[in-house]
């Protein structure tokens, strides 16, 4: 098979494994879930030069190694793409010195690597997901900015550079324009996002009404920006109904002209994750601090606190 029939194999063998595993692919993938499932013995190990590792063992279920000093986006592409060479029952062992393949260059990497790459953007990247994602954040087609790139990513529980390409191989920016979105580094992008304040590894999630109803998957250390309108003049404020366990709220502020009559302002509240957070719902409600009772809007969004893991198996081996 030349390329083009490799990459389309490798897409339905993706749609395959949704379907097998009863994957929605309109929400974010559980790739770590899919693995339990199969049974494969995953394990996370710091490395220094590879981001992981499919190690065939004959007739025994191959091994599959993650390098936990990855970020958890990356965690979470690579480990989807090893899914690919075990799902597809590769019989050769592949270190892998480099995922998110930029499309144009492809031609010199291997048939094997090519498969597993393409099976991992679409698993975790369907087009159903890419398109719902643009539609909630309001991400215009043709005009997709580095910011709602990596919101895009955020939602999808994957890199920026993965999501990039996906965008370019699904034909929703052209390669022009991903060319461009690629000078963007997610630091410089997340500093943006985050006041011009440093972010490190963690990411930023900034929110807006766009999320309001949404689920979201912060890691340990994650901010949340929480940016929502409102009109000082009214008399109705966001205020928060409830403090989800694990989530510490580091500044309560306001954003924007309020000199002018009838003008409104942002009202921004940052908070950050901890080891302890726990699944929960936050809710913030447009009301008058004198009378809680009555609201006019309301913005909610489920936490589902993930895992950053550093080191072991992915399932401990019962004991007895």
């Amino acid at each position: 098979m030349d390329r083009q029939q490799l990459a389309v194999m490798a897409m339905g063998a993706a749609h395959k494994a949704h379907k097998e595993f009863g994957v929605d692919p309109t929400t974010r993938v559980d790739v770590f879930g899919v693995l339990k499932e199969m049974g494969a013995y995953v394990f996370f190990r710091p490395l220094r030069s590879i981001y992981g590792a499919y190690l065939p063992t004959g007739e025994m279920l191959p091994g599959l190694l993650i390098n936990s000093n990855l970020p958890l986006s990356v965690q979470r592409f690579t480990a989807a793409h090893e899914l690919g060479h075990l799902y597809l029952g590769h019989k050769t062992i592949s270190l892998e010195k480099e995922v998110d393949f930029v499309p144009e260059r492809r031609s010199g990497i291997d048939n094997d690597e090519i498969v597993a790459e393409t099976f991992g953007a679409f698993f975790l990247m369907p087009r159903a997901l890419v398109m719902g994602s643009m539609r909630e954040l309001a991400v215009q087609r043709e005009q997709v900015t580095p910011s709602g790139a990596y919101l895009m990513a955020l939602r999808m529980g994957t890199s920026y550079a993965a999501t990039v390409n996906q965008l370019q191989t699904l034909k929703l920016v052209r390669p022009a324009q991903a060319s461009e979105l690629r000078k963007h580094a997610p630091k410089q992008i997340k500093e943006k996002l985050n006041g011009e304040q440093a972010a490190g590894r963690q990411d930023i999630w900034l929110l807006d009404e766009h999320w309001n109803g949404k689920d979201i998957f912060p890691a340990v250390r994650d901010t949340i920006r929480i940016q929502l309108e409102e009109t000082p003049t009214s008399g109705y404020t966001w205020l928060l109904q409830n403090q989800p366990v694990g989530m510490q709220i580091l500044d309560d502020k306001y954003k924007g002209n309020e000199t002018t009559v009838g003008g409104s302002r942002i009202h921004e509240f940052v908070g950050s994750f901890d080891e302890n957070a726990q699944e929960s719902k936050l809710v913030l409600k447009k009301t008058r601090p004198w009378d809680q009772d009555q609201a006019t809007a309301q913005f909610a969004v489920q936490i589902h606190p993930q895992e950053l893991r550093k080191t072991g198996p992915l399932v401990l081996p019962k004991l007895g």
